[in-house]
């Protein structure tokens, strides 16, 4: 059944405004699931602020393009739904992962940005650190030098110190057995 011009524009609009706010995605294949079962993913994505659609494959290849995401065809064939990640990717992924009790849910990859993830490689994009550990990880590694550079600079000037402090007592001591 062919849809009109003017539903084709409002589901390719609909597209654009989601997945402005999306991070990546998980593609599936979901032949044969039954609502309950789809309705069953979509719960399980809402806890890990994620989404479940079934998609438009043309309509959604151009306006993945149109958002700055890679459209890989070979992802985009036969029935597909993808799960969106509106702020994690790793943590839809793993979830997507996580569903064994949906026999007919068929992970196919993950697009990511520029980045297309194949079904194998899902299990690596679920153990990805989210944005903020990477930037916690950064700030940590750039700050250790600086730390041990600090520790280094001032090892001198208390080994003077020290030095200094000895030779004092040293003759302080002097001083008093003198006397």
């Amino acid at each position: 059944m062919a849809i009109s011009k003017a539903k084709k524009d409002a589901i390719y609009s609909n597209y654009l405004e989601v997945l402005r706010r999306t991070q990546g995605m998980v593609i599936t294949e979901y032949r044969g699931m039954s609502m309950k079962n789809l309705s069953a993913v979509r719960k399980a994505l809402r806890a890990v602020d994620g989404s479940y659609a079934v998609v438009k494959n043309t309509l959604f290849k151009i306006a993945l393009r149109e958002t700055g995401f890679a459209a890989p065809d070979d992802l985009f064939s036969g029935p597909v739904a993808v799960a969106l990640a509106h702020s994690d990717v790793a943590k839809v992924t793993k979830t997507m992962l996580g569903i064994k009790d949906q026999p007919l849910l068929v992970l196919k990859g993950a697009v990511m940005g520029q980045t297309v993830f194949k079904a194998e490689q899902l299990e690596a994009l679920s153990n990805m650190p989210t944005l903020e550990e990477a930037r916690a990880t950064l700030i940590g590694t750039l700050q250790s030098p600086a730390t041990g550079f600090l520790a280094l600079i001032g090892t001198p000037a208390q080994n003077l110190a020290q030095v200094l402090k000895a030779y004092s007592d040293k003759l302080q001591g002097g001083t008093t057995d003198a006397a």
